[in-house]
């Protein structure tokens, strides 16, 4: 029997919807341990094993030293986002781990990954959208290995000042301008397209991994998020164009959508009963 496959955030500080995003991940998988590589401010999660991210840091470290910030997002934030992949990558080459699901840590996670890892266990990684990292299987360190070195040379090669600015000028559209590393993803996608899953749209099984929850993606939309309800612990969305309920194996609360995973967590884990619309 494999072992079971573990959950791994990344994050800076105790947030105050953490409890939430761990704890929904754990409930959904309980043989899987929850792994959370952070900082002195949030080893606090009794259901959680806290690896500080320090031990995981050298290369981090010196990209520290060479990151330029082309995005109007915050220095630190968008710093991070790159710093993360070579914290995740360190971490799997120190524990010898073959495989792990990475969760932003602003998402809600409705599937036991046990049994998801079926449909892509044959893949490096699994993004949406071709850069999207909210929800990522990652099997074996090859891919990360690799976006690790793309994320360098982005910034560390002769040229990268004017080779950000052409990225940047690149992205000028809503939801996009930045020099992010969704950059590198989406580098690292195209170049190997047979070795990365595609996570996009509604899966074979009737289901869908949200990329972002105030972004319609085609279903109904309340409030500039998607309309989303729970029935018996399960997130769901009407598709517009089918007019069909899809139940999401995921809800990503990214940017100002935050502010709404402690009532979805609540609402998603009320006793089974009739379909309950969140607020």
């Amino acid at each position: 029997m494999s072992e079971p496959i573990p959950i791994v955030f990344i994050h800076l500080s105790n947030s105050d919807y953490l409890p939430y995003t761990l704890g929904q991940a754990k409930m959904k998988n309980l043989n899987s341990p929850v792994i959370l590589i952070g900082d002195d401010t949030n080893n606090v999660f009794p259901f959680a094993t806290h690896v500080h991210m320090n031990r995981y840091c050298r290369q981090a470290v010196e990209f520290q030293k060479i990151y330029k910030h082309y995005s109007p997002n915050g220095f630190i934030y968008e710093r991070f986002c790159f710093l993360r992949w070579f914290l995740l990558r360190d971490f799997m080459l120190a524990h010898g781990l073959k495989h792990v699901l990475h969760l932003d840590s602003d998402v809600l996670l409705y599937v036991d990954v046990n049994a998801e890892h079926a449909n892509w266990k044959d893949f490096d990684l699994s993004l949406i959208h071709g850069e999207y990292a909210g929800n990522m299987f990652v099997n074996g360190t090859k891919g990360l290995e690799d976006l690790c070195e793309i994320i360098w040379e982005m910034y560390a090669a002769p040229g990268a000042d004017e080779r950000l600015a052409a990225i940047l000028e690149s992205r000028r559209c809503p939801g996009r301008f930045a020099v992010s590393d969704m950059v590198a993803l989406g580098k690292l996608f195209d170049a190997n397209r047979p070795r990365m899953a595609e996570m996009t749209g509604i899966q074979p099984d009737g289901s869908y991994w949200d990329t972002n929850v105030r972004m319609d993606e085609g279903f109904e939309t309340q409030d500039g998020r998607k309309r989303y309800w729970f029935q018996d612990g399960r997130a769901y969305c009407r598709h517009i164009a089918t007019g069909g309920d899809i139940w999401f194996k995921s809800l990503h609360f990214q940017g100002a959508g935050k502010a709404h995973i402690e009532p979805a967590f609540r609402l998603g884990n009320q006793k089974p009963g009739p379909q309950i619309q969140a607020a």
